[in-house]
């Protein structure tokens, strides 16, 4: 194989550009394919995958055109990953619920339970020494009212999606540790049940913007058209949902 400016293998190496302040670390692995490719992940890393004949100067100064779209790209990521705050699950705790601030009060009951009523959040445990069955009761409660909320929430906002040629069955609920929502590549729609304590615009938004990607898989700038499309107000419900996450 020709040397590549020194480089005289196809193994995948750690490279860096520097675009104004910014240093831009990339993982640069080589394929048959014709064009270079960038793709910017969840973890805020950034892959490149350039043709077998690329030269390292050629790789970098087409990363260095795109620089401003792979920040935006972490930008977008590092705004998406969700920071809730550790519970305690202890009476007087405060929990959010569709962006509203509940107070957690744990009582003696003839059952275990959990009830919603008057800005509270009420556990019922047969047991009152037993605190050990506070946070599977609250945990528990919220994954049911995650699963109605968010049936209702999906099937307006497909009827949305549907004008602009996105189909969906359903989704499915699953916990991520750093997603508000998810798109696999065979089309399944995952929602984290935490998202409940997002308010229902926010709720709506991440579903839209999960549909979004069985249309454009990549965040380019097709997918960007499209969302404003479906949802033009798309910016402040993600700043909402930033935002909701802190105390």
């Amino acid at each position: 194989m020709t040397p590549r400016n020194g480089a005289t293998t196809l193994k995948s190496r750690r490279l860096a550009i520097q675009y104004g302040r910014k240093k831009i670390d990339y993982d640069l692995s080589y394929s048959s394919r014709k064009t270079l490719a960038i793709d910017v992940h969840p973890d805020l890393s950034v892959a490149v995958t350039a043709p077998k004949d690329a030269t390292d100067s050629a790789v970098k100064e087409k990363i260095q055109k795109r620089a401003s779209w792979i920040i935006k790209q972490q930008r977008f990521f590092e705004n998406y990953l969700p920071t809730i705050p550790p519970r305690r699950y202890v009476s007087g705790e405060s929990h959010r619920y569709l962006g509203r601030q509940y107070r957690l009060r744990v009582h003696k009951g003839d059952e275990d339970a959990v009830k919603m009523a008057r800005g509270q959040i009420n556990v019922y445990i047969i047991n009152a020494k037993d605190k050990s069955r506070i946070k599977p009761l609250v945990v528990g409660w919220f994954r049911l009212r995650s699963e109605v909320v968010f049936r209702e929430i999906f099937d307006s906002v497909v009827t949305k999606a549907v004008r602009y040629g996105i189909e969906a069955d359903g989704f499915e609920i699953r916990r991520m540790r750093n997603r508000w929502g998810s798109c696999t590549r065979e089309g399944r729609i995952l929602l984290n049940p935490d998202l409940i304590i997002a308010p229902k615009m926010c709720i709506e938004y991440v579903i839209i913007h999960e549909l979004c990607h069985l249309q454009e898989y990549n965040h380019s700038p097709k997918f960007y058209r499209l969302l404003k499309k479906i949802m033009p107000d798309w910016e402040q419900r993600r700043e909402r949902l930033n935002d909701c996450v802190v105390e």
